[in-house]
């Protein structure tokens, strides 16, 4: 079904009264991404039960302009750009549904996919100690993505700084799960954050996200932390979205990686202690960067090498703050 060519601000969105769902898209810049993920949920089989609201963290492009007109979308716009844990835990603030989907703007529902998804969290096949669902994402050309991952061990993070998950994945388990069944429902440590469904129950009872985690592994920490208290993360085969992937982070790769390699460092400190912390820390410096800078070389991209040299000087510079955080 292509959304192309269709009008969303000519369509009302109404609320069931049932108000089971509630969807918070976390927008930075999303532009067309944002509009196709909003076209895609107006244009559904059925209607969304409960709330669609946009948390645009201080954007800079007029991406939430266009949907000023469209009834039923709450727009919420905090005075800074308080990073993805920040922003889900100040729009689920609005939320009073039993679900709440925490939703990346580079995700797009398929005509009958938000039915399914409704029709499962009515349904007695829910399990009540799940906390935690995920759902199958796809590529543009329908190809699933495996991306279902498993909880960081701190040894294990070492042989992925140099690549040896990569070339040896028999020895070193990757981060993602590459040898599971994507076709089948099942549960697994940690879904993408990129759809990352939470029960409001399992939400209010961890005091939602660690905001500490500017942008990436928040929803790690999370999944972890449910994990512990009892909770479980379901992988919902049945339902399918297509996910872009990248998305505007594309626009700063160099601060990408910093602030992946900052919250990689900040989880370890949380949950193995601030000694294992320091020797990650150094590990990133000395094994890491090399081997970033090593593979850039190899592919001939100044892109990678840049984005690595700042990604490096950021992290070199920041070294106080992540120390105070941890």
């Amino acid at each position: 079904m292509s959304l192309k060519n269709q009008c969303y601000l000519q369509i009302p969105l109404t609320v069931n009264q049932d108000n089971i769902l509630d969807i918070l898209i976390i927008n930075w810049n999303s532009g067309i991404q944002l509009r196709g993920c909003i076209d895609s949920i107006l244009f559904s089989t059925i209607k969304i039960p409960g709330k669609l609201i946009i948390l645009d963290n201080c954007s800079t492009d007029s991406s939430i302009k266009s949907f000023d007109r469209v009834r039923g979308i709450q727009i919420m716009q905090p005075s800074e750009n308080l990073g993805f844990g920040g922003g889900c835990n100040l729009g689920s603030s609005q939320s009073k549904a039993g679900f709440i989907l925490f939703l990346n703007p580079d995700i797009q529902f398929l005509p009958d996919s938000l039915g399914k998804l409704v029709d499962f969290l009515s349904s007695p096949e829910l399990p009540p100690e799940t906390g935690i669902v995920g759902v199958q994402l796809q590529n543009p050309d329908g190809s699933v993505q495996k991306n279902v991952a498993r909880f960081p061990r701190f040894w294990a993070l070492f042989p992925r700084m140099i690549g040896l998950d990569r070339l040896f994945p028999r020895f070193f388990k990757p981060h993602y799960v590459k040898d599971m069944d994507y076709t089948k429902n099942q549960l697994v440590d940690q879904v993408p954050g990129a759809f990352f469904l939470v029960r409001r129950s399992c939400f209010e009872q961890l005091g939602g996200f660690d905001e500490r985690f500017f942008l990436y592994y928040e929803d790690v920490d999370f999944s972890y932390r449910a994990h512990l208290a009892g909770w479980d993360t379901l992988y919902l085969a049945d339902v399918s979205v297509e996910h872009i992937g990248g998305g505007t982070t594309d626009q700063i790769k160099g601060r990408r990686l910093f602030y992946s390699l900052r919250s990689r460092v900040l989880y370890t400190s949380k949950h193995f202690g601030y000694l294992h912390a320091v020797i990650l820390y150094f590990g990133i410096l000395f094994l890491e960067f090399p081997a970033r800078i090593f593979r850039s070389a190899l592919h001939l991209s100044s892109e990678e090498f840049f984005a690595t040299l700042k990604a490096l000087s950021l992290f070199l510079a920041n070294l106080p703050k992540i120390i105070k955080k941890i």
